[in-house]
């Protein structure tokens, strides 16, 4: 009887000594990923798509900002606060973006908001956040309308102001067009491009035979096909918003027949529409934001992307953007706190500033200095066909 008492109090001894051992262990290997901080959460919002069309690009872009988070905590935070981001969804829906962005203002406190990631959400959150002096900072808004949005908005895509012109001076000189049929979806996005393209290829001695537009939900196009069809251009210049309806479209457009060469922006060459879509889109030719994924710091960011999320990133420069935007908000939190007005002279001030998307300047007006690329499907694959500097 003594000696099984003994063995008892034996294995609870022992067993109690190996609960102890593991506990430590694991505590002391959560302390080298995951540090200690003293001080509360340093918090900062984004609006982006994290549900409908938009989620294609929206969620990628939140999961490069979701890694560049994990990354300054693990180094210690910002100042030793941890950072965190507020992410509320946008749907790239002006209405929505509206009313998350009062949330975020008023209730959560904010002092930074990242996105929006859709122009309409940009466009709709300046009169909110203007007001209150909040610094707005968006990896992928291209609306024309957001140069002169506000004196705390910025960007660190160009506007379609630029890239509009590209594509027009691209189909009358590189494509020798004379006509362009423009197909386009309803929305601040992809209309601020066709008023600029319309503009600078009519200016070149062009013209527009064709000007069709349809709303987002759509799933019958053959209408605004048929008269592109009998227009006969020799360009079309299509802009969807998001990958699902331009690959429907694109799908109806060849059941047509509709044979011209076929311009668009950088929504359908999405890496992962492309490694889906490539055969059917084949000869396709896409102008994007110019992003060398050739630079070290560009290497790093998509290895460990990859790495961490499994997927090969769909839309590089846009999620390169919004990693290296936090970069950059930790560095102006660091040295200004949550003083905005401090941080937007110090954006305004930036001279080449590095980050994965490679050196940034803005302009006077919070626009990023950039060039293009221009890309085409060949082979189902997309393949580099020259850099371009407005």
């Amino acid at each position: 009887k003594t000696k099984k008492i003994f063995l008892s109090i034996f294995v609870v001894v022992i067993g109690a000594g190996l609960l102890y051992w593991f506990v430590a262990l694991k505590s002391t290997n959560e302390s080298k990923t995951i540090p200690s901080f003293a001080k509360g959460t340093l918090k900062i919002g984004a609006v982006i798509p994290l549900t409908g069309d938009g989620a294609a690009y929206g969620l990628p872009i939140q999961r490069a900002a979701s890694l560049a988070v994990n990354e300054i905590n693990l180094a210690g935070g910002i100042k030793g606060q941890p950072m965190e981001i507020i992410w509320e969804d946008g749907k790239c829906d002006a209405k929505e973006a509206t009313s998350v962005a009062r949330k975020l203002v008023s209730v959560d406190g904010v002092k930074v908001i990242l996105g929006g990631v859709c122009s309409s959400e940009t466009l709709a959150m300046a009169p909110v956040t203007e007001s209150d002096k909040i610094i707005v900072l968006s990896p992928s808004s291209t609306s024309p309308d957001i140069t002169t949005a506000g004196d705390f908005i910025f960007r660190t895509v160009p506007s379609d102001a630029l890239a509009g012109r590209v594509a027009a001076e691209y189909a009358s000189k590189k494509l020798s067009a004379k006509k362009v049929a423009i197909f386009s979806e309803t929305k601040d996005y992809t209309q601020g491009l066709r008023r600029i393209f319309k503009e600078v290829f009519t200016g070149l001695g062009g013209s527009v035979v064709a000007d069709e537009v349809y709303n987002t939900g759509d799933t019958n196009f053959r209408s605004q096909l048929i008269k592109i069809k009998a227009a006969n251009p020799d360009v079309l210049y299509f802009l969807p918003q998001a990958p699902a309806s331009g690959v429907l479209i694109f799908k109806q457009l060849k059941d047509l027949g509709l044979k011209m060469k076929i311009l668009t922006a950088e929504i359908l060459i999405g890496r992962d529409v492309v490694k889906e879509q490539g055969r059917s889109m084949e000869g396709l030719v896409g102008i994007e934001q110019y992003f060398d994924e050739q630079s070290e710091r560009a290497q790093k960011f998509l290895k460990t992307y990859k790495e961490t999320y499994s997927e090969v990133p769909p839309f590089p420069a846009f999620m390169a953007n919004m990693y290296s935007q936090v970069y950059l908000v930790k560095e102006a939190l660091e040295q200004f706190g949550q003083d905005t007005g401090k941080m937007r002279d110090y954006f305004l001030g930036l001279k080449a500033w590095e980050g994965a998307l490679g050196k940034l300047t803005f302009d006077q007006n919070g626009d990023p200095l950039s060039s293009y690329a221009v890309k085409k499907i060949e082979g189902g694959k997309l393949v580099d066909v020259e850099v371009y500097t407005p």
